[in-house]
């Protein structure tokens, strides 16, 4: 069975990026096997402190090599990527070899595809990630990538509401995934 491992680019377990994680969880269902990268302690990248990778680093990098494909899931900040995912993206594009600064990270060659949940659905923050990822060297599938809009009303409930054309633009990314890792 496929592993997919979720990225949620925020760290609030309750947040709409979370809740976005969770729908598309239910709508993969028992189709592959999905886990969610914890990530809360990983330190901000130094160059320096590169090699040996702290314990942290090199338990997100092992967790990312044992899958098969990785969603990311990811909020909009100040129409960016939010630093704490960028910061994790540099940690996984470094080369495993010290001796070859261009050899395979951890995040090489993997089947990467985005997803946002932001007042626009994340239409500055995909492409910006998309295109980080091309660059690290992952398979991005850029097809049926989806943002959800979070709507004035869920900012005061603080619960995310799917319409019937997120679902169904949730399920083409779903199934394009699926179709890729077959």
């Amino acid at each position: 069975m496929a592993k997919i491992l979720m990225i949620n680019g925020s760290l609030n377990a309750n947040g709409f990026n979370q809740q976005l994680l969770n729908k598309i969880k239910e709508l993969i269902g028992n189709r592959a096997e999905v886990s969610l990268l914890d990530w809360t302690t990983v330190p901000f990248f130094i160059q320096t402190q590169e090699f040996p990778a702290p314990d942290a680093v090199a338990a997100v990098r092992q967790t990312v090599q044992a899958a098969d494909a990785i969603w990311f899931v990811t909020p909009e900040y100040n129409y960016q990527i939010p630093g704490g995912l960028k910061n994790l993206t540099d940690w996984l594009s470094r080369s495993l070899d010290p001796a070859n600064s261009r050899g395979e990270s951890a995040i090489h060659g993997k089947i990467t595809t985005v997803s946002a949940a932001s007042s626009d659905g994340g239409s500055h923050v995909r492409p910006l990630l998309e295109d980080l990822l091309a660059f690290i060297r992952t398979q991005v599938i850029k097809e049926n990538a989806t943002g959800v809009a979070i709507k004035p009303a869920n900012w005061a409930t603080g619960v995310l509401e799917f319409s019937d054309d997120d679902i169904h633009k949730l399920n083409q990314q779903v199934e394009t995934l699926l179709a890729k890792l077959a």
